[in-house]
């Protein structure tokens, strides 16, 4: 048998300055969240296949690493946190106990067969917010996310805001619920002229086609005198979703992040689960999002318990990316010390370095003479 020095496809190896950097990362990340009142849960790598299901609208089941137990049930690595947060939330918790907020972080795994030199096993961590269908939830998950986003030194980093429900009135009033996935496809590709050209020719309604045409072209104006909100007034569903975003992105104002917010009412998220709110994380440095979250008031169900929820995930591979970009230190910030000593020398020695290390310092012993 040949000796295995290299790591698969998709996975790497972390060590030296760079696990150092990415452990204050993830204690810089995690101590915001924290700040919010929430608590530290851990859940599988492993869970039955059934908790990330096409039904569930999680990542596509041809993405998921897959095996048996010994019963023969089908498993899969977790490629997404929160169905399992709900399914732990559902075993342990009740709605009848008020608002629960929970942190997780760990890896999460989804085998990118078609995307070369994306890293298959990467890192997140999050917060979920269950039991509380408040626009106050809404933001208070938003506005930890920053928070998380600005402990790590970035400062120029973007969350753009939409809300499911607008996009969904969009294909239901505009009668293309069989057209679903190729509208998803024009808006994920940005073919904002692709995509008129092709409601045009399924003959869709012009007051539909307008405001598709206003939605992808950036009209982040959610103010109630808008020509976007003049529109929406005869669908409810389209103009209920942009009422919300206007009224969160104003109560963000008084946590002091709306800066760093942009309405974006053309937002879809690749996960289906999503109901109300969605928002993604961009940062100079990198092609991926560095967060993305939202709400998820029916997640529950699809584990015999109700109730709303939100929450974020913050990925922290590539905040680590936008990190470097900028040139951002990460820092420890403990003092380390190396002691040096002879054989005479070993008792104080290894005496003065317990001492030091209990009082915070990092300390390696050297023997005299080593390398």
């Amino acid at each position: 048998m040949n000796k295995v020095i290299h790591t698969p496809e998709g996975v790497r190896d972390i060590y030296g300055d760079e696990f150092d950097e990415r452990t204050e990362l993830k204690r810089r990340l995690s101590e915001a969240i924290e700040s919010f009142g929430y608590k530290g849960v851990e859940t599988p790598s492993i869970e039955f296949f059934d908790v990330f299901s096409k039904e569930i609208g999680t990542t596509p089941s041809k993405n998921l690493y897959r095996f048996f137990d010994r019963e023969g049930n089908t498993l899969s690595l977790r490629p997404d946190f929160t169905p399992g947060v709900c399914r732990m939330a559902s075993s342990h918790f009740s709605a009848d106990e008020g608002p629960l907020r929970l942190m997780y972080s760990g890896n999460v795994f989804v085998n990118y067969l078609s995307y070369k030199g994306r890293l298959n096993e990467s890192n997140e961590i999050g917060a979920e917010l269950l039991f509380d269908d408040s626009i106050d939830a809404d933001c208070e998950v938003i506005a930890a996310c920053c928070e998380a986003l600005s402990m790590t030194g970035l400062s120029d980093f973007t969350i753009a805001l939409g809300h499911s429900d607008i996009l969904r009135g969009l294909i239901e009033y505009g009668g293309l619920n069989e057209e679903c996935d190729t509208v998803k496809n024009y808006i994920t590709n940005h073919n904002t002229y692709g995509l008129l050209e092709f409601l045009e020719e399924k003959g869709t309604d012009s007051s539909i086609i307008g405001l598709f045409s206003l939605i992808l072209n950036d009209d982040g104006n959610l103010s109630p005198d808008s020509r976007l909100f003049e529109l929406s007034k005869s669908y409810p569903l389209i103009s209920g979703g942009l009422k919300r975003l206007s009224e969160i992105y104003e109560l963000l104002k008084l946590y002091g992040v709306s800066a760093h917010v942009s309405p974006d009412p053309g937002l879809i998220s690749k996960f289906g689960y999503y109901t109300g709110i969605i928002f993604t994380g961009f940062a100079f440095g990198t092609g991926e999002p560095v967060a993305a979250g939202g709400r998820y008031d029916d997640l529950l169900k699809s584990f015999s318990s109700k109730g709303p929820a939100v929450g974020f995930a913050l990925f922290t591979d590539e905040v680590y990316t936008a990190l470097k970009a900028k040139k951002i230190s990460l820092a420890r910030g403990r003092v380390e010390k190396v002691i040096s000593y002879s054989e005479e020398e070993k008792a104080l020695a290894i005496k003065e370095a317990m001492e030091l290390r209990r009082a915070g310092t990092i300390v390696t012993l050297k023997r005299k003479g080593e390398a």
